[in-house]
C-alpha cells in the first residue's frame, strides 16, 4: 500500500469515524462499569452509615430518659437528695450509654454522680450561663426537656447534656421550679461506642457534624479526609441536625481498571478502523475522483454565489499574476472601484431579496460592458471591482466609466416595479498608483470617496492630493477623539436680549475648541466632522450637560434665573434615549426645565420625523422652550410650524443683515413676526449689529434679539458678571 493510497480522504475520514465510534463505545462500557462498582460501593456506605447513625441515636436517646427518670425521683424524693449516689449508680448501671447525672436545685449544680471527675462544676449556676441561657429559660417556662451540646465542660471534657426542668407539686396549684435534672455522655465516649474508628483502620473515612444556623461544626473526622465516593445519613435529634457522613477510597483500584478498559478500547477501534480503511480503499477512483473534487471547489472558491462574477480571493490570488504579465509586456491597466448609491434604502425599505436581484442585474450590465481581458470582480455587498487589462491611454477608462454611469441609470423593472439607480466609481492606474493590490484597492477606495464626496453618480481618478487628504482627515479625527478624552471643549455663551425692555434674559449655548496646536476653533471647522465620524452623539450630550451644569451652578451661587438655549443636531433627535438623558441631568443638577430650551434646525428632524416630533413634544410637556433656528433658510418651513411643538421661532441672521437696505427682507420678516404670534410663537431675530436693525425689529413687534450689537459669545465667567445694554441711538 503505497503512500498516496494511504492518503485517500474518504477512506480516512470513515476510518477515522469508525475509529471514534468504537473507541467512544468501549469509553462508555468502561465508565458504565466503573459507575457499577461506585454505586456498589455506596451502597454499602448507606448501611454502614445508617447503622453507626443509629448506635449515636440510640446512645443520645438514653441519655435523656436517663435525665427524665432522674426528674421523676427529684418529684418523689423531694425533701432530701440523700438518696442520689444509690439512685444514679443503679440508673447508669441500667442505662450503661449515660456517662453522669446531675442535680440543680435553683438551677445551681450540688450533686453530680459520678464526682471525681465532675468536682469542679459543683455550684456552677445554669441559668447564668450565657451560651444556652435563653433555650434554659425557655425550658423552665414551657416545662420542655432541652438537650444541648456538644458542650465544653468546666472539667475539660467535651459532652451532650440532657436537661429536664423539675416542678414539685406538679398540676396542682402550688407547682413551683424546683430546678434541674441532668444526664451527660462525654463526646468521646460517644464515639467510641460505634464502630467508626474500627472503620477508619479498615481503611474508611468518616465525619460527624453538626448543622445550626446554617453554621456546620465538625464534632469528630478520620484523619484522612472524605473521598467523593461517600453515604450521608441525617440524625434529627435534641441536640439538632447531625450528619454523619463516610467514604472509602477506591482510587488506585478504579483507576487502574478504567485504564485498562480505555486502552482496550482504543486498541480495538484502531484495530477495526484500520480494516475498515484497507477495505475502502480504492487506489485509482479515488484518485481521479479527488482531482475533480479539488477542481470544483476550487472553482467554487473563487466564485460569488450570488452574481456568479469572481469574488475577492480570485482577485488576491490572480490579481498579482495578471499585474506582473502587463508589466512585463509593458501593458498599460485601470482598476475601477464601483459602488452603487444608496443601495442600503433598497435592502431597509423593499427587502434584501429585491436587493440581491438588482445586484444581479447590475452584475449582468457590468459584464456585458467589459471587454475580452477585462474582470469584474463582486468584492462585497454592493461592491464591485473592475479591472481593465489592457487600454491605451487613461481617457479610454474615463470613456468606460461613463458608460458603466450611463448604463446603471437607465431604469430597469423587478417585479413591476421601476428602479433607477446611480454609482460612484473610483479609478485608480496601473502601475502609476500602485502595483499590489491593497495598494491599488486603497486609491481606488480613496478615490470612490472623493466621488461620493463631490455628489455621487460621477468617477473620479486617484491623485496624490487625496492620500494627504486622508491622511489630514485621519489626524483631524483622532485630534478630534483625543478632545472629546482630554476635555479641550469650552462653552461660549452669546446673550439674548428682549427688543422692548432692553434686558438680556438668556444666551445660546455655543461651543468651542481649545485646541493645543491651532488655539481657540469654531464649532464651524470641527462639527461636521463630528457628525461624520459619529463623535456627534458624544459631544452633544457633553454640550447639554455642561449647559445644564452652568445653570445649576448659577442657581447654587443665587445669580438671576436664566434661559439657556442649546443646539440639537439630527442624531441626538434619532436617539430614544436622549430624553431620559436630559431629565437625569435636571435632576441631577437641580435644574428647572423652564431654564433650558433646545434649538433644531428644519432639516435636523428629516433623519426620522415622528421619533423627533413625539421627543419635541415631551420636552414642552415638561417646559422646556423648542426653537427652530435659522428659519426661512430649509424647506417646509409652514409645514414644519404647523406640525411641530414650537415655543419660539429664530429668523436667520441673512434677512436682518440687509435689513435697512433690502426692502424684500423687510416685508418677509414683517410677515414671518406675524404669522409667528398668529401661532402663539415668539420670535427671535439673529445678527442684530446695529441700533437701526434694533428699532426696525421693535417696530415689527419682533419679541426678542441675539447679535453683535450687545454681545459677541462669550465665557461663562464674563457672562455671568453681566452684560449691560447701552444705546447709542442715532
Amino acid at each position: 500500500m503505497n503512500n498516496e493510497k494511504l492518503k485517500q480522504p474518504s477512506a480516512a475520514i470513515a476510518s477515522s469515524i469508525a475509529f471514534l465510534v468504537i473507541a467512544l463505545l468501549g469509553g462508555y462500557w468502561t465508565v458504565s462499569t466503573s459507575d457499577s462498582i461506585v454505586n456498589q460501593q455506596q451502597s454499602i456506605l448507606k448501611d454502614l452509615s445508617r447503622t453507626q447513625a443509629s448506635v449515636l441515636e440510640r446512645r443520645l436517646s438514653a441519655a435523656v430518659s436517663s435525665a427524665r427518670f432522674l426528674s421523676y425521683e427529684v418529684e418523689h424524693r423531694k425533701d432530701s437528695d440523700e438518696w442520689f449516689d444509690d439512685y444514679s449508680s443503679n440508673l447508669i448501671k441500667s442505662i450503661s450509654d449515660v456517662e453522669g447525672l446531675q442535680l440543680a436545685p435553683d438551677g445551681i449544680i450540688t450533686r453530680i454522680y459520678p464526682l471525681e471527675k465532675s468536682k469542679i462544676a459543683i455550684g456552677f449556676n445554669i441559668l447564668a450561663e450565657s451560651q444556652y441561657q435563653e433555650e434554659v429559660l425557655r425550658s423552665i417556662k414551657e416545662n420542655k426537656l432541652i438537650a444541648v451540646g456538644p458542650v465544653k465542660l468546666l472539667q475539660g471534657d467535651e459532652a451532650i447534656i440532657a436537661r429536664v426542668p423539675v416542678f414539685l407539686n406538679s398540676g396542682t396549684q402550688r407547682e413551683i421550679f424546683w430546678g434541674f435534672a441532668s444526664a451527660f455522655i462525654y463526646l468521646d465516649s460517644l464515639i467510641e461506642s460505634t464502630k467508626l474508628k474500627e472503620l477508619e483502620r479498615q481503611g474508611y473515612q468518616y465525619r460527624l457534624s453538626k448543622i445550626k444556623d446554617n453554621n456546620v461544626t465538625v464534632l469528630s473526622s478520620s484523619d484522612i479526609p472524605l473521598t467523593k465516593i461517600k453515604a450521608t445519613t441525617e440524625l434529627v435529634l435534641p441536640v439538632g441536625t447531625w450528619t454523619l457522613e463516610i467514604s472509602k477510597t477506591l482510587g488506585p483500584q478504579l483507576t487502574q481498571r478504567q485504564l485498562m478498559g480505555y486502552g482496550i478500547s482504543i486498541i480495538v477501534a484502531f484495530l477495526l478502523s484500520l480494516a475498515l480503511y484497507a477495505i475502502l480503499i480504492q487506489p485509482q477512483r479515488l484518485r481521479i475522483l479527488v482531482t475533480e473534487k479539488t477542481i470544483e471547489l476550487q472553482e467554487l472558491a473563487y466564485l460569488d454565489p450570488l452574481t456568479g462574477l469572481p469574488n475577492r480571493r480570485y482577485l488576491q490570488d490572480k490579481l498579482l499574476l495578471i499585474l506582473q504579465k502587463n508589466m512585463k509586456n509593458k501593458r498599460l491597466s485601470a482598476f475601477i472601484y464601483f459602488d452603487l448609491d444608496n443601495f442600503k434604502r433598497i435592502n431597509d425599505t423593499i427587502g434584501h431579496d429585491i436587493g440581491d436581484k438588482v445586484l444581479v442585474l447590475v452584475a449582468e450590465k457590468l459584464n456585458r460592458l467589459k471587454g475580452p481581458s477585462d474582470k469584474v470582480v463582486r468584492l462585497g455587498g454592493d461592491e464591485f471591482g473592475i479591472l481593465l487589462d489592457d487600454i491605451n491611454h487613461p481617457d479610454d477608462v474615463a470613456a468606460y466609466a461613463d458608460k458603466v454611469l450611463k448604463s446603471v441609470q437607465n431604469p430597469f423593472k423587478i417585479n413591476a416595479q421601476d428602479f433607477i439607480l446611480s454609482t460612484s466609481l473610483g479609478i485608480a492606474m496601473i502601475p502609476e498608483h500602485g502595483d499590489d493590490l491593497v495598494t491599488i484597492m486603497q486609491n481606488a477606495d480613496m478615490a470612490l470617496y472623493q466621488a461620493k464626496h463631490q455628489g455621487k453618480n460621477q468617477f473620479s481618478f486617484y491623485t496624490e492630493k487625496m492620500k494627504i487628504n486622508t491622511y489630514e482627515l485621519i489626524k483631524e479625527e483622532e485630534d478630534l477623539a483625543k478632545a472629546i478624552k482630554n476635555n479641550e471643549f469650552e462653552l461660549y455663551y452669546q446673550p439674548q436680549f428682549d427688543l422692548h425692555t432692553n434686558q438680556v434674559f438668556g444666551a445660546e449655548a455655543l461651543i468651542r475648541w481649545n485646541h493645543p496646536e491651532k488655539g481657540l476653533t469654531f464649532p464651524d471647522h470641527f462639527i461636521p466632522l463630528a457628525e461624520n465620524t459619529g463623535k456627534i452623539i458624544e459631544l452633544g450630550h457633553w454640550i447639554v450637560e455642561s449647559g445644564i451644569s452652568y445653570l445649576g451652578k448659577r442657581k447654587k451661587q443665587g445669580m438671576p434665573e436664566i434661559m439657556l438655549h442649546i443646539n440639537l443636531s439630527s442624531k441626538q433627535l434619532s436617539d430614544p434615549t436622549f430624553v431620559s438623558f436630559v431629565q437625569k441631568l435636571l435632576l441631577k443638577y437641580d435644574v428647572p426645565a423652564t431654564s433650558l430650551g433646545f434649538e433644531i434646525t428644519e432639516t435636523s428632524i428629516l433623519e426620522d420625523v415622528e421619533l423627533a416630533k413625539k421627543m419635541l413634544q415631551t420636552f414642552q410637556n415638561m417646559g422646556i422652550c423648542i426653537a427652530i433656528d435659522d428659519f426661512g433658510t430649509g424647506y417646509s418651513s409652514l409645514a414644519q410650524l404647523k406640525n411641530l411643538p414650537v415655543t419660539l421661532l429664530k429668523i436667520d441672521r441673512s434677512f436682518v443683515m440687509d435689513l435697512e437696505e433690502d426692502e424684500d427682507d423687510r416685508k418677509i420678516i414683517e410677515a414671518i413676526i406675524a404669522m409667528a404670534h398668529k401661532l402663539n410663537i415668539k420670535v427671535l431675530a439673529e445678527g442684530i449689529e446695529t441700533r437701526e436693525q434694533w428699532i426696525m425689529l421693535e417696530s415689527f413687534n419682533c419679541d426678542f434679539g441675539q447679535g453683535y450689537y450687545v454681545s459677541k459669545a462669550v465665557t461663562a465667567d464674563k457672562f455671568n458678571r453681566g452684560l449691560p445694554i447701552t444705546h447709542h441711538d442715532i
